[in-house]
């Protein structure tokens, strides 16, 4: 609105200089429930009052003649190229489209506003303007076959004509091309149209399958709205009725667009639209394996063990390959734990049904296990006690590890390396009843679409982040950085480590239901699942009510 106000001020100047004996009139071919019209309407009521007096004639496209003489107009002055969505304003001898095309030819026009062109399809409208001193006429066009762009009707000849008609949920550029087709029909009556929406899974199956059978290149260009017979399509313009009736044949057996969508279609349909999620997937993956490095009952490890070689007055250089031979240990330990539930999670994924209530069972577990971090946070606030907290490792486990880590860091200087490699395996292990929290269903993530290389390469990528937060703290503790003051820190921001869990916890529940309904098993979707956008758009213009297509 903002950009309309302030078009508006700069023509209104130049229409105050300007002004012509004759008032210019122009036409704008739209709908009633079209918010663009009302704009442009309410624009000529403030534009009228000046001296120039320009008016605008208002056509109703919903009813049939009055399309048709949109289409009389644009075959008369020889449109090459006619818009394919509403509104459309004649504008002198320039079909324009949308209230932002008018503005820019208006400023340009300035006091030399154009005139309507002579031509035959515009004598009565014409007519309806010296009638009437409204700034803004309704106008109603008779239906002349004299003046029509295309015969109105013909007799059925029992034939079948099949079309695909590609469209889009809210897709502006789709309203006139529905127009069309309904104006198709009433020359070919044996007209069959399937329309899809590419919004769902069903038409994004069936574009898939036209592309490719019609040899369509890959692109991130929008095809819609797009037109498809047995042989040849129309995309990106507008494929008009008369242009339609020549390219179209009847066919005696069912086009490849009435054939039933297989499981293979299916999975190439899921590993093309898997960009953007496995996108997300790798995001969460990166940040799961960093939070649960950060995880209390795992960090609380890494502090103890760094505060125990500070005790030993260990130099820093023992201390940074210790910290680096214990994080090789956890690394290793991990990713071979990945591994082996990898391989069980493709195994159970192959039989029917296993594969979706696995993702939903992690999706559940994770819901639930984000709840409880939740209410640990809370408890952790109200009274700063780890003990009050039900998510982390028992009191027994803490000691275990910890006498391990006594016993191993112990051990002859020469022993040290084979000593942190071992500790790492030991303690991962001994830790994974509290990261596997996280762990498992991350390794659910990472094999949604089977084991491969890009699988392998996403459990590596975890556990990296997964021992980052302990290679921190080795060099920090190389640089002289104490182990209570690391304790420190880690107790002050147990809180926002659980409510990072937490949203952790959320977005992996989001991608297994994504995966759950991804995974779930179905043979084929039905050929005819598609909409009946032709009797849609014949109600529209009974009623002339609008549907979301325009």
């Amino acid at each position: 609105m903002l950009k309309i106000f302030f078009s508006i001020l700069f023509c209104l100047p130049l229409l105050v200089l300007g002004g012509s004996d004759a008032s210019p009139w122009y036409i704008l071919f739209g709908s009633d429930g079209c918010d663009e019209c009302q704009e442009i309407k309410e624009l000529w009521e403030e534009i009228s009052e000046l001296p120039s007096h320009p008016r605008l004639l208002y056509v109703n496209i919903d009813k049939q003649e009055n399309y048709q003489l949109l289409k009389t107009i644009e075959a008369q002055l020889q449109v090459k190229r006619p818009g394919n969505t509403f509104p459309i304003i004649l504008f002198g001898s320039e079909m324009l489209t949308g209230i932002n095309e008018l503005l820019e030819h208006m400023q340009k026009a300035g006091d030399k506003l154009p005139q309507a062109p002579d031509i035959p399809a515009l004598k009565k409208p014409a007519q309806a303007v010296r009638a009437s001193a409204e700034a803004v006429i309704a106008y109603e066009e008779e239906l002349q076959e004299s003046t029509a762009a295309v015969p109105v009707e013909v007799e059925s000849t029992g034939q079948q004509f099949p079309l695909l008609y590609f469209m889009q949920k809210g897709c502006q550029n789709c309203s006139r091309q529905l127009r069309e087709l309904q104006l198709l029909l009433r020359i070919l009556p044996g007209l069959q149209v399937d329309c899809y929406d590419i919004g769902t899974e069903a038409g994004q199956l069936m574009l898939q399958r036209a592309m490719q059978k019609l040899q369509i290149p890959a692109s991130d260009e929008n095809l819609i709205p797009m037109v498809v017979w047995a042989d040849g399509y129309i995309a990106q313009r507008l494929a008009r009725a008369e242009e339609l009736k020549v390219l179209l044949s009847a066919e005696s057996g069912p086009v490849f667009w009435k054939m039933l969508v297989t499981p293979q279609e299916r999975q190439v349909l899921k590993r093309t639209q898997g960009n953007l999620l496995q996108q997300a997937t790798l995001t969460v993956i990166a940040a799961a394996g960093l939070i649960d490095g950060i995880n209390p009952c795992a960090f609380a490890t890494s502090i103890f063990l760094i505060g125990y070689l500070l005790y030993l007055k260990r130099r820093p250089r023992q201390i940074v390959l210790i910290g680096i031979c214990f994080c090789l240990g956890v690394f290793a330990s991990y990713l071979l734990f990945g591994l082996g539930f990898s391989f069980l999670i493709d195994f159970l994924g192959r039989l029917i049904w296993v594969k979706t209530l696995l993702y939903l069972l992690f999706g559940l577990a994770a819901l639930l296990l984000g709840v409880l971090h939740i209410r640990d946070a809370w408890r952790f606030r109200a009274s700063g006690k780890n003990s009050d907290m039900d998510l982390g490792l028992s009191k027994h486990t803490h000691r275990r590890i910890h006498d391990q880590i006594k016993k191993m860091i112990t051990v002859h200087s020469r022993l040290l390396i084979p000593a942190a490699l071992v500790l790492g395996i030991v303690v991962s292990s001994m830790e994974l009843a509290c990261t596997g929290q996280i762990y498992l269903p991350t390794l659910a993530a990472i094999n949604s679409s089977g084991i491969s290389w890009r699988a392998f390469s996403l459990l590596v990528l975890y556990n990296f982040f997964f021992i980052m937060p302990l290679l921190v703290v080795t060099a920090m503790a190389a640089l002289g950085i104490g182990g209570q003051a690391l304790a420190g820190w880690a107790r002050r921001h147990v809180f926002s480590t659980k409510l990072l869990m937490t949203l952790l916890f959320a977005c992996l529940a989001m991608l297994m239901f994504i995966f759950a309904w991804q995974e779930r098993p179905q043979s084929y979707l039905p050929a005819y699942d598609s909409i009946d956008c032709l009797h849609n758009a014949s109600h529209e213009a009974e009623t002339g009510e609008v549907s979301e297509t325009d």
